[in-house]
């Protein structure tokens, strides 16, 4: 799923499009897929009508899930708990805990329809005077509004891939989808990433989720291949043109991260899920799972840990998972940052052409190197598709699925289409102090990486804090109500505006001030947690 560089890429965009396989273990037969291909195609020759159409443009779906561990019934004898100390590096704890027995989920039986009685009456006798004629639907739809322009920016797109195909194995999805965008004249990065469920027009061939694309483009045979498909159907739906691509499975990301000697990961929302005690261990029997606890804080982790945290959903959501991609993404850059491996960029590029599949050659990589060097988290931008941007949708053939709103959508791809040198709070530049109030260590570069994320580069308050506070504020000293940069603080600290404090200063070192108390909790204001 990921590249090495091109998220901060952009410098080793090769290794940026390092990507990682987020999709479950599970796989269905790559033969019934076919079946349902051909099939949909015969009924749409054979009809032309709306079922026909809504048959061809549907594959059988695919489960998307394998719930953890394999069976319900084990109960772990331990529960490992990732708590921060004194480096700020994970560390195991085993402390006992109760297994929580599933719940049967209640389905509810529906209550009969009652049937009216039916009442004779003399039945007319009915003279045809028009001949109906049967409605054809449109069999192709209407693809957005052409390509959206980029400006006169020179620029270039690359779709990060993560895929779980197997050598051999014509079955597979495309599960992790990230498109980046180098502005190379502004040199800046923006990063979007595209739901798996996205319910899509796939060009010859029809309807289905955009993580099939790739697929039916290999089963069809059509002109480029797989990847060609996957890009033309973005540009079909999204106006968004790609220029090139970089592919990897879920093992050659781990493999590459265990390459940079790990990532070092702000966990701002706290994770719970099932891992393997060891990745040689056989995923079918339960003994050999334990829940583990991520807690927030900054934890190093390496390729096995990494693709666990990128993978889990068990206690969140799809939409949250594209969060922690690009989390992943920006930790790779900044370990490419603070080991200064730009240099490295040939050497790794040869050692990974067995494991990226890309269209990217070196010399692009290597154009690149100087934006990735230069990038801050100021000039690197995070859009998603949000939920509120899709409508929840079930196909005749039982799928749930994600129907784009267009409106919504368009805005999005603009705002993605956007260099962050055009937004507001870019050109306010404020200067904001983090001080750690809470009691709680590293609770600081946590708040520190949440404002990262909203393109505000802020600076953790040195001295010590003695005293504890309860409550978190927000000290202003500009005065300036007006501005945007208190508002951006307020959401992305959780609070509200009661909690500002303005306290004009002439003679300010800062613009603001935030001091966490014991009740901040990071996990909130963000853009995917729901």
């Amino acid at each position: 799923m990921i590249s090495l560089a091109v998220v901060g890429l952009v410098a080793g965009l090769f290794a940026v499009a390092y990507a990682w396989r987020v999709r479950e273990l599970r796989q269905t037969d790559s033969t019934s897929t076919a079946d349902a291909i051909n099939q949909g195609l015969a009924q749409l020759d054979a009809t032309q009508t709306s079922f026909a159409i809504a048959a061809a443009y549907t594959s059988t779906p695919i489960p998307s899930h394998t719930p953890l561990p394999p069976t319900l019934t084990f109960t772990p004898s331990a529960t490992a708990t990732v708590t921060l100390t004194g480096t700020l590096t994970p560390t195991l704890t085993p402390t006992p805990t109760d297994t929580h027995t599933p719940t049967a989920t209640f389905t509810e039986t529906p209550t009969p329809t009652h049937t009216p009685t039916v009442t004779e009456t003399p039945s007319p006798t009915l003279t045809p005077s028009i001949t109906p004629t049967l409605i054809q639907p449109s069999l192709i739809p209407t693809s957005v509004e052409g390509v959206i322009p980029t400006g006169e920016d020179d620029t270039l797109t690359v779709l990060l891939i993560g895929s779980d195909k197997r050598p051999n194995d014509p079955a597979y999805r495309t599960d992790v989808l990230v498109i980046v965008l180098v502005n190379k004249t502004r040199g800046t990065v923006n990063m979007l990433s595209l739901p798996r469920d996205l319910y899509v027009y796939i060009p010859e061939y029809g309807y289905d989720r955009i993580n099939t694309a790739s697929q039916h483009g290999d089963l069809m045979d059509y002109d480029g291949g797989g990847t060609a498909l996957l890009k033309d159907t973005i540009e079909y739906n999204l106006g968004i043109t790609v220029d090139r691509y970089a592919k990897v499975n879920f093992s050659g990301f781990q493999s590459i991260i265990d390459t940079l000697d790990g990532v070092d990961i702000v966990v701002d929302c706290q994770l719970e899920d099932y891992r393997l005690k060891a990745d040689d261990l056989n995923p079918n029997l339960p003994a050999n799972w334990i829940l583990v606890t991520l807690t927030p804080g900054l934890h190093h982790m390496n390729g096995s840990t990494a693709l666990w945290y990128a993978r889990s959903r068990a206690t969140t959501s799809d939409f949250d998972r594209n969060r922690r991609h690009q989390l992943l993404l920006r930790a790779m850059w900044q370990q490419f940052q603070t080991q200064n491996m730009w240099d490295t960029i040939p050497d790794l590029w040869n050692e990974f052409q067995n494991t990226v599949d890309t269209d990217l050659s070196l010399d692009e990589i290597l154009s690149l190197v100087s934006i990735g060097a230069n990038l801050n988290p100021r000039l690197i931008e995070s859009h998603y598709i949000s939920h509120n941007a899709v409508t929840d949708f079930t196909t005749n053939q039982g799928a749930m699925v994600l129907k784009m709103r267009p409106a919504a959508i368009r805005q999005i791809v603009e705002e993605f289409l956007t260099p962050p040198t055009e937004n507001r709070l870019f050109r306010e530049n404020p200067r904001i102090e983090i001080m750690n109030a809470s009691g709680v260590e590293g609770m600081d570069v946590v708040a520190q990486e949440r404002l990262a994320w909203e393109g505000i580069v802020a600076t953790i308050h040195s001295e010590a804090v003695e005293e504890i506070a309860e409550q978190s504020k927000i000290y202003d000293f500009t005065g300036d109500t007006k501005g945007s940069s208190v508002d951006v603080l307020v959401r992305a600290m959780g609070l509200q505006n009661s909690d500002v404090i303005v306290e004009p200063d002439p003679d300010r070192t800062v613009d603001y001030r935030v001091v966490l108390g014991q009740a901040y909790y990071p996990c909130t204001g963000l853009p995917q947690v729901e």
